[in-house]
Order: structure tokens, then sequence, then C-alpha cells
């Protein structure tokens, strides 16, 4: 992706206290799209294909612009979690989150097991609490056992939020 288009794509990010300066249409016309989901999961395996981080941005960019499905991206985010060339692993367990699709539990787990290098620095482990929490949100064993499995993780975060998702699932 050009400069040009990765600002034109960075007009539909919503900032705090500052609108949308771009529309998911002028976006769709630019690159001869109709459709911002297939624009989205086009620009993401290319960004894949090419170990481009920024360009992983803005395709999640469009894809929340367009308010897509993520159903259709459940194959390339659960390949592109691990990877460690890109920034994307919060908004991916967010975006994994909302499926609540058994599918998702492993990439969840190991969201909760791995530190990426730039979030060292966070004892809160924000991107743990946040794959627990969508690990409570599934139903099912797949879930169930993944939360039991962490409620004796060394660490005391980790621990507390397993035990809170199973007591809130009702399987303590």
């Amino acid at each position: 992706m050009t400069p040009e288009e990765q600002d034109l794509v960075m007009g539909l990010a919503v900032a705090p206290c500052s609108p949308p300066t771009r529309t998911i249409d002028e976006v769709l016309a630019h690159f001869g799209e109709s459709d911002g989901a297939a624009l989205a999961l086009r620009l993401l395996r290319d960004a894949m294909e090419r170990q481009d981080a920024d360009d992983v941005e803005m395709a999640l960019i469009v894809h929340a612009a367009a308010d897509a499905s993520v159903e259709e991206f459940l194959e390339p985010l659960t390949e592109l979690f691990p990877a460690d060339w890109h920034r994307g692993y919060e908004d991916i367990v967010s975006m994994l989150g909302t499926l609540r699709s058994p599918k998702t539990v492993p990439t969840l787990v190991l969201a909760t097991r791995w530190v990426p290098e730039y979030l060292d620095w966070d004892e809160n482990r924000a991107l743990a609490v946040k794959a627990i929490w969508a690990l409570g949100a599934i139903p099912g064993p797949e879930a169930r056992e993944a939360l039991e499995g962490l409620r004796d993780d060394e660490n005391e975060i980790i621990r507390e939020n397993a035990l809170k998702q199973l007591s809130r699932r009702g399987e303590l």
C-alpha cells in the first residue's frame, strides 16, 4: 500500500474528539471495490504475504469501518496472531472474541501465555485478560477446559481472571 493509500485509510479511523475524515465509500472507490469486507480481507492477506505491520493495521481499520463480519477473517487472523512482525495482537484478540466460537480457543489460549515484545512492560497483562474474557464468552467444553487450565497459572492476574470467568459461567 502506498503512503497515500495509507493516509486515505487512516482517514477512516476514529480518534477521541475527532470524527473520520473519509468515508468507506471513498476508500472502496479508490481501491475499485464495492464490498468493504472483501477489500479488508484482500488487504489483510496482502499485508500478511509481505509481512507489513502497517498494512495489517490499515486492513483492520478498513474492516472496522466497513462493519464487516469477523467470521470470514477467522483463518487469516488465527494464522497472523503468533507472527512476531506485527502489532495487531490486541485487535486480533478483540475480533476473535466477537465470534464466540470454539474455533478461536487455541489462539485465545496462546494470547494468555505469550507476551509480545512491545507489551513486555505490561504487568497487568491486558492482552491475556482480554483473551480470558473472550474465552469466558465462548460456550462449550473447549473454552471451559481452557479456563480451567488457566486457573492454576503462575501469574496471579491470569489465575484471578480465569476464576472470575469460570464463576460467571457457573462452572466453579
